[in-house]
């Protein structure tokens, strides 16, 4: 899968990716620091993306973690954070073990750490806040057409993003805007379908989740090009993204950024409000008995 991207979003990336195999390692930041001989404070610049490690510096950093293997993506991410402020780079990410495109590890990085997530999706329900089962049956059937797609270790990555939203501390706001469609695409059957409206019903009850519907009497709306998302970060930093069959874009220069939230802000006028797109889904829940 070809993926594109500025040097901001690369820097995002690998500073937190550091920061979580220093943590997966049980390394301290001053015992990183000195493997890489500087100091504590030298190696925590490294992680808050004050500074960017040398090619050298970051392949000592890896191997002192017990991460050779992400040699390969962390100096293709460092090839792009070091590109000018206006330019973009492309590379290439392996989709083969994952079940769907947002599944793959940059998407991840940066949606681990993002304190509020807006999404528009159209067909299905969002990943974020899928049933187990409605996941395993997207996964099995793209598993049945995509050769190489590991159910089990795809259906775990699937689950495990969930946690950004569903964390004790200090979970990331989450505001999906979905169409009527999507509750009523038959995914795995009735009994499927019920257990996702029933989670939807209850996931909608947490107060950092706003869910609102679409209704198909609304026609023409501004997403009709199709799912995105929107990630805001700590600092206000705002990045967009979307995704094809075979690409993935990050937008975060404030033109498009901005082009993405005004979308999102239309979205929220021509949808039920949270309360009614809840008795929505309960409805349709109805439906199904």
């Amino acid at each position: 899968m070809q993926v594109t991207f500025g040097p901001k979003v690369a820097r995002r990336v690998l500073r937190y990716e550091l920061d979580r195999l220093c943590e997966q390692a049980g390394k301290t930041h001053a015992q990183a620091g000195e493997r890489l001989g500087m100091s504590r404070v030298g190696f925590t610049h490294l992680v808050s993306g004050k500074n960017l490690p040398s090619r050298p510096a970051l392949e000592v950093l890896l191997d002192f973690f017990g991460r050779r293997d992400r040699v390969p993506v962390m100096l293709d991410l460092l090839a792009v954070a070091k590109l000018k402020p206006n330019q973009q780079g492309t590379v290439q990410q392996e989709v083969e073990a994952t079940s769907s495109m947002n599944d793959f590890e940059l998407f991840l990085g940066l949606e681990a750490v993002a304190t509020s997530i807006e999404v528009f999706e159209p067909m299905l329900v969002t990943g974020l806040l899928q049933t187990e089962a409605y996941a395993r049956e997207l996964i099995a059937y793209h598993a049945s057409i995509t050769p190489g797609v590991n159910i089990v270790e795809s259906l775990a990555l699937r689950l495990r993003r969930q946690s950004v939203i569903t964390r004790d501390a200090n979970p990331a706001e989450l505001w999906c805007v979905i169409e009527e469609q999507a509750l009523r695409r038959p995914v795995g059957g009735p009994e499927v379908m019920a257990g996702q409206l029933d989670h939807l019903l209850a996931m909608t009850e947490r107060p950092n989740i706003n869910f609102q519907v679409i209704p198909r009497e609304v026609g023409v709306h501004p997403a009709l090009k199709g799912a995105f998302f929107l990630l805001r970060f700590d600092d206000d930093w705002r990045v967009a993204y979307e995704e094809t069959r075979r690409a993935a874009y990050y937008y975060d220069n404030p033109e498009a950024v901005e082009d993405y939230g005004m979308v999102v802000n239309h979205l929220r006028h021509l949808t039920l409000n949270p309360k009614r797109s809840r008795a929505f889904i309960a409805r349709v829940r109805k439906d199904l008995q």
